[in-house]
């Protein structure tokens, strides 16, 4: 037998005979106090699963001290239950995994509703922040939730960030002899509470909506913003992998910052903006086209201490401070991270140039004249916008 078995359980099932063989020949058995009512007959010591910090310390000394070890999960263990945390600290080795049914797969049993396409996400012991843009696009969604994270706050979230066209099922207590489930609309549950142990699952209701903002749908300050072709064209040099911190230094109306959500749902965007009234349109902004993104007001670079390193920087305004911001940014990018500057004026631009060369970058500039076709009076003509450098530099691309 191996030293350490995961076993999955589930109420309302029997338990497998397997784990029950492990659980009479283990020394110690480690169970959450809700499995602790299915747990067979054992004369092995029992520990409660508590805190993650208490688990890991209880657990590790058991193991040195050569016992056989039985740990009981809900459901699937490696389905993000606990068995992840274990494989990813113990020799696989030492590990045997015994798998039951998830939780997810008996509420879809339930509602006759198959796995295909699913998009899951476990707010259990984790921040919503960020959940907007991974979910708006999704067709079905299943969300663990937690005590913090309750159906009736994550409808609250979704309303206010423009994700209204879903309906809800909450799955409360299943497998337990008072189990139920329920269809909502988003509205209907904003109050209502719910037994702790449930699961979501969110049906959107209509075709796929989720298009590339236009300029003229962003809340801004005046006209100076990055235009569609130039933000397609700036963040396609960025070359974002999904999960990338970005910076967005200079955000103004959070053009650049809700557009690249667009391609990096989970990662980390950061938009940085000195003027306190450009940050409440960023936030409007970000509401308006369903991304939670982190605002933060402060002026670059002093503010860009507190951020964590980023995979690529994006710099649509530097307030006279082009070179500091170029300085500390690629000092703090990580290897590989990608620098992508807007320039508007020739004197910045030279500034730009005069890092790349004083550093011996590799560099890529493009010069874009973008026009659009407008009427004037009963005659239409190409208009053009402002002519923009786009400057990269790729960290350790030295020329």
């Amino acid at each position: 037998m191996k030293k350490i078995n995961i076993a999955g359980i589930f109420p309302g099932r029997p338990v497998n005979p397997e784990v029950e063989q492990c659980i009479k020949e283990s020394h110690v058995v480690f169970c959450g106090r809700r499995n602790m009512e299915i747990l067979p007959k054992t004369n092995a010591k029992i520990i409660n699963i508590g805190n993650i910090m208490d688990f890991s310390q209880d657990l590790e000394n058991e193991f040195k001290e050569g016992k056989t070890i039985t740990v009981i999960a809900s459901g699937d263990p490696i389905f993000y239950g606990i068995g992840n945390y274990i494989s990813k600290n113990y020799s696989i080795g030492d590990i045997h995994i015994i798998p039951e049914v998830g939780s997810l797969q008996v509420a879809l049993s339930r509602i006759g509703m198959n796995e295909n396409n699913i998009y899951t996400v476990s707010l259990h012991g984790r921040r919503i922040k960020g959940l907007a843009q991974k979910i708006r696009n999704r067709e079905k969604i299943a969300v663990f939730t937690d005590c913090n994270n309750t159906p009736s706050s994550i409808a609250r979230y979704m309303l206010d960030f423009n994700l209204n066209d879903y309906s809800i099922y909450v799955f409360e207590r299943l497998g337990y002899k008072d189990e139920k489930i329920n269809k909502y609309d988003l509205k209907e549950i904003v109050e209502k509470e719910f037994d702790p142990l449930n699961i979501m699952v969110l049906i959107k209701n209509g075709n796929n909506t989720d298009t590339f903002p236009d300029d003229n749908l962003f809340l801004r300050k005046n006209d100076n913003i990055t235009k569609r072709e130039i933000r397609d064209i700036s963040i396609m040099e960025l070359e974002l992998n999904n999960g990338d911190t970005l910076w967005d230094v200079g955000s103004g109306s959070g053009s650049v910052a809700v557009y690249s959500s667009f391609f990096n749902a989970d990662g980390k965007i950061y938009a940085i903006e000195k003027d306190k009234i450009l940050c409440g349109y960023i936030e409007e902004n970000m509401k308006k086209f369903s991304t939670d993104i982190n605002i933060i007001n402060g002026e670059a670079p002093a503010i860009l201490s507190e951020l964590p390193c980023p995979d690529a920087v994006f710099i649509g305004g530097s307030s006279g401070k082009l070179r500091e911001i170029l300085d500390y940014s690629y000092n703090k990018m990580k290897s590989g991270g990608r620098l992508v500057a807007n320039i508007t004026t020739l004197e910045n631009f030279n500034l730009a140039m005069e890092f790349i060369k004083e550093n011996k970058l590799r560099s890529h500039v493009t010069q874009a004249n973008i026009s659009r076709l407008s009427s004037v009076s009963r005659y239409t003509r190409f208009s053009p916008l402002d002519q923009i450098y786009i400057v990269k530099v790729i960290k350790n691309g030295n020329a």
